[in-house]
């Protein structure tokens, strides 16, 4: 599996020789990517999106680099060998052109908090099924910890309010 650096990688795409394809959730995209970056969701895989780029190097980002590595692999079960993924992910990105509004990562830590807030309340009531709820987010956050990827998270940037964010 090749990795290359983002300089490089954007130097090929002005020469016209490569293509960096970001497979984040569009909401996760429009909150924030890499200029000239294209964007297809892991999520809507199909290997035919991919066959116009099929002549120029392909250069995969995601989040952390778990789905990058995902597609990668598809894509070369798929016959396409000109592929490589970014050496820094969009966690490591740092670009000071962010969007307005609140990012997909702080609705995600507001959607806890509610949810824990919510579980408290019910247990102070006296509803002892309320403690459910934290063991719910417990689990799924060491889960999510081991694979690298947050269902929560990619939910939350397919929600209405995301799809159509702009700068």
């Amino acid at each position: 599996m090749e990795h290359i650096s983002n300089h490089q990688a954007q130097t090929k795409v002005q020469k016209g020789a490569a293509v960096i394809i970001d497979v984040r959730e569009t909401g996760e995209f429009r909150e924030q990517h890499i200029p000239g970056a294209i964007n297809m969701p892991s999520t809507a895989y199909k290997p035919e999106h991919y066959g116009a780029f099929s002549d120029l190097k392909i250069c995969l980002v995601c989040q952390s680099g778990q789905r990058s590595k995902k597609i990668h692999d598809l894509l070369k079960k798929d016959g396409f060998t000109n592929l490589a993924i970014l050496e820094t992910q969009m966690e490591n990105y740092h670009d000071p052109a962010k969007i307005k509004g609140w990012s997909i990562d702080r609705q995600f830590r507001i959607t806890l908090g509610i949810l824990l807030a919510i579980a408290l309340t019910l247990y102070a009531l006296g509803y002892e099924y309320g403690l459910i709820i934290p063991v719910i987010l417990c689990v799924g956050l060491i889960f999510t910890s081991i694979i690298d990827r947050c269902y929560m998270r990619m939910a939350i940037a397919r929600m209405p309010w995301n799809r159509n964010r702009s700068a």
